[in-house]
């Protein structure tokens, strides 16, 4: 199955990873090789932080170099120009800036490798896509950083990939669940909010009043709310004080902008949905693959078709084994 196919009409797409050594920069180089052999098309690609670094800066562990084919746009800070080594045509000066200086716009006039660096800001990386887009790119790739597991840079009309792997826990059936459970919070529900936000936590109840800045008691019994709505992140301890009111939350709505706002331990997610609590975002996303990697960097694997398998039965979208050309 081709990674390209299942991306079919996304303009962007962004590619997530459950931990670092998940298979992502994988899965990119995989995505960049099919669009290439697919032509037709302008491909651009840029980074949230850095990528196609020969060895990890943190863990000194060694990553998969990105090629870029002739004809490509490539968004990457001015320092990084240096290192790559394709022929390059520069095309724009963003007037965005990263630690590594000015994000440049530049198109491949050669086959070559390329180190990526790019906004950290989804505002604006939403700017560099349509710079991008007006110099003539019709799919933009987005490499996401370690452990930002959120599709906002992708916007309604995009799409984002998965990669999970070995490298997350020795435990093939921890990795299994937790992938579920990230896939789960990436493909809830849209809706839009009921009203207007009033602080970091508004209360709508169902005469249509509304109340920003609950208090943690207001939190604790509901406060006879249809929807909650959560301006910034939902954390644990929120969470927690929603589950310890010991009432039935049947038709409460917790509403976030994405399901990286969730920041709640599977377990919690699970104990609120049992007690009725719905789950929806404001910016909604299509994740439209997960991508397995057997190996670890630690020196573990699993068993490649097994660990496919076991993902496919506990996720709604395709799952493609990384290391299957």
């Amino acid at each position: 199955m081709n990674l390209s196919e299942l991306l079919s009409g996304a303009p962007v797409t962004v590619m997530l990873g459950m931990c670092k050594n998940a298979g992502k920069t994988t899965a990119l180089c995989r995505l960049i090789r099919e669009y290439a052999r697919r032509g037709g098309e302008c491909l651009a690609l840029t980074s949230i932080g850095r990528d196609g670094e020969s060895r990890d800066l943190v863990t000194g562990t060694d990553k998969p170099p990105i090629y870029l084919y002739e004809g490509m746009l490539a968004a990457t800070a001015e320092q990084l120009l240096p290192l790559c080594d394709v022929s390059r045509e520069i095309l724009a000066a963003t007037g965005l800036y990263t630690s590594l200086g000015e994000v440049v716009i530049f198109r491949a006039r050669s086959d070559g490798f390329v180190q990526l660096a790019g906004p950290a800001i989804v505002e604006q990386m939403g700017a560099l896509r349509t710079k991008l887009t007006a110099l003539g790119a019709d799919s933009v790739l987005i490499d996401g950083a370690l452990s930002r597991k959120s599709p906002s840079a992708c916007a309604a009309d995009g799409a984002c990939v998965l990669s999970t792997g070995a490298s997350l826990h020795r435990d093939m059936d921890v990795v299994v669940a937790e992938t579920a459970y990230a896939a789960r919070l990436l493909s809830l529900p849209q809706m839009p909010a009921p009203g207007a936000e009033l602080g970091r936590v508004t209360l709508f109840r169902p005469d249509g009043t509304s109340e920003g800045g609950a208090s943690a008691s207001e939190l604790r019994r509901g406060a006879g709310a249809h929807t909650l709505l959560c301006s910034g992140a939902l954390t644990e301890a929120q969470a927690r004080t929603l589950l310890r009111g010991g009432t039935d939350k049947e038709g409460l709505t917790l509403l976030v902008r994405d399901g990286s706002c969730l920041l709640l331990t599977r377990g919690t997610f699970e104990a609120l949905c049992a007690r009725g609590v719905r789950f929806a975002v404001t910016q909604g996303s299509r994740l439209a693959a997960v991508t397995a990697n057997p190996v670890s960097a630690g020196g573990w694997r699993f068993d490649g078709a097994a660990f496919a398998e076991k993902l496919r039965a506990v996720i709604d979208v395709p799952v493609l084994d990384v290391m299957v050309q």
